[in-house]
């Protein structure tokens, strides 16, 4: 359980240094060809296996809501859950560039993410996250939390996803967790690079 109170970033994660787009483009199409040619399941961004990111994404969000709520110990105390229905630019971390050009969330996401929310109180699915915040930063839905993912990476059997809580302008977190499979379903096993806490 994150026992933080106050806004601090960590060193940044390797992960998320940046190459120039045609760099990165020859270098996902030199990995995917290598990954297709060894039969290897592993991905980058989801990319090649997908079909991972549903339940992965999922488990990411539970272990946020249900252990780094950052309320303390208890269930979480929120009433409604506003899920950003895009991939979340700032998962992991709130410094992150606005991107208007990040994807939907598959069906499939959609599906796995609002089954396990919805355990925890109604869910909403919203599109961009500051319309659903008032001049005084708290979700409009009283007592709601407005929450996101970022894309997956995954390498065969273990993966990161980060993710971000925002209930008002002193209550919210973002961070990336570390997910492995464990008994043939992922499941978090610890958080990877920096973690903020407002």
């Amino acid at each position: 359980m994150l026992d933080r109170c106050c806004f601090g970033l960590a060193e940044p994660l390797e992960h998320s240094d940046r190459l120039n787009p045609m760099r990165t483009g020859a270098l996902i199409l030199a990995i995917s060809m290598t990954l297709a040619a060894c039969g290897l399941k592993g991905t980058t961004g989801g990319e090649l296996n997908s079909s991972q990111t549903p339940e992965m994404m999922a488990t990411a969000l539970v272990d946020l809501v249900a252990e780094n709520h950052t309320f303390g110990e208890g269930p979480p105390p929120f009433t409604e859950y506003l899920i950003q229905d895009r991939i979340d630019p700032s998962a992991g971390a709130p410094t992150a560039s606005p991107d208007d050009s990040a994807r939907s969330l598959t069906d499939a996401e959609r599906t796995a993410i609002e089954e396990a929310i919805s355990e925890f109180g109604p869910v909403r699915w919203i599109d961009d996250p500051d319309d659903w915040r008032t001049p005084e930063l708290v979700p409009t839905v009283e007592g709601a939390v407005i929450l996101g993912v970022g894309e997956p990476e995954i390498d065969g059997e273990t993966g990161l996803v980060p993710v971000s809580l925002w209930c008002g302008g002193l209550c919210g977190t973002w961070l990336t967790y570390r997910l492995d499979v464990v008994d043939g379903l992922w499941e978090v096993t610890d958080i990877e690079g920096p973690v903020a806490v407002s």
